[in-house]
């Protein structure tokens, strides 16, 4: 009932005159989400809870550093936090409100081991531009790719430290990285190729958010999943896609190739190094 109020409180626009905090229960465990003015709302709702399960699988498996690539508000730090009270987690967000939202929710949750870091991460370190494509300050689909969304109107761009991996790894200890999260709204291959020498090191399992390329003359987003799948299969990885009922974690698919689809339940999919895919099934088959 409350929840139902603060969203008409949101549709009024009311609700930007707010801060408080409000409690939720997350695979069993409570959490307290802060609601600062419009920012927070979503995250009293449980969104993709497969992940939950997966992550269950893979951090039975290795438990050291989970690193994620674009924070947005911490939806993935919420379901990891709910499976692990202190595996090690860095997090990287180039949104600033982003960034002081996920902020308040650590301290809110006196969460331990856990940082943000206020840049995007590409191949180099350079100054570039984050592209919104509606009028929320946290949208989620921003992108710093440009025409990543043809036809669709951008609402505004703001400026953002874009760092290459190698420069942060100067200061910031990564060699354990287990899992590595990249939900980057199309600069997956810039991800890949920034981190490909952490990740031939350390063959952390990988779990990638690729959109659908939709249609065959989407030449962009083809080579570039092409290129990742090269850059994955020359790294020893298999690729499988994850397979969902309702936001339920059903299993997964093994595949040769991401392919041209249209299908935005099927664009979800964890790289599993070689040496690790048998445990990795097993520990799947056994949720």
């Amino acid at each position: 009932m409350l929840n139902k109020i603060l969203f008409k409180l949101y549709k009024y626009g009311v609700l930007k005159y707010f801060n408080f905090l409000r409690q939720v229960s997350i695979n069993g465990k409570d959490f307290k989400i802060p609601i600062l003015g419009n920012v927070g709302l979503t995250n009293l709702f449980l969104s993709e809870p497969w992940m939950i399960d997966l992550l269950k699988a893979l951090l039975s498996i290795e438990n050291k550093l989970f690193v994620d690539v674009g924070v947005n508000i911490g939806q993935t730090l919420l379901k990891l936090r709910s499976v692990s009270n202190d595996i090690n987690y860095i997090g990287f967000e180039p949104n600033p409100l982003c960034v002081n939202y996920t902020a308040h929710l650590i301290e809110a949750n006196g969460f331990i081991n856990t940082s943000i870091l206020p840049v995007a991460i590409s191949e180099h370190t350079a100054l570039g531009e984050l592209n919104f494509f509606s009028k929320s300050s946290t949208d989620s689909a921003a992108s710093i790719i440009d025409n990543f969304r043809p036809g669709q109107k951008i609402i505004k761009k703001e400026y953002i430290p874009v760092f290459d991996i190698d420069s942060i790894s100067k200061s910031i200890d990564m060699k354990d990285v287990s899992i590595l999260k990249i939900d980057v709204e199309g600069a997956e291959l810039e991800v890949i190729k920034s981190f490909r020498s952490l990740i031939h090191d350390k063959n952390p399992f990988i779990l990638m958010e690729i959109l659908p390329a939709y249609h065959e003359d989407n030449n962009e987003r083809i080579d570039k999943q092409n290129e990742i799948q090269a850059i994955l299969n020359s790294l020893q990885y298999s690729i499988f896609r994850i397979k969902k009922q309702d936001e339920i974690l059903e299993g997964v698919d093994e595949i040769e190739e991401i392919g041209v689809h249209s299908d935005l339940n099927a664009c979800e999919y964890v790289m599993v190094p070689k040496q690790k895919k048998s445990r990795f099934l097993a520990a799947v088959n056994s949720l």
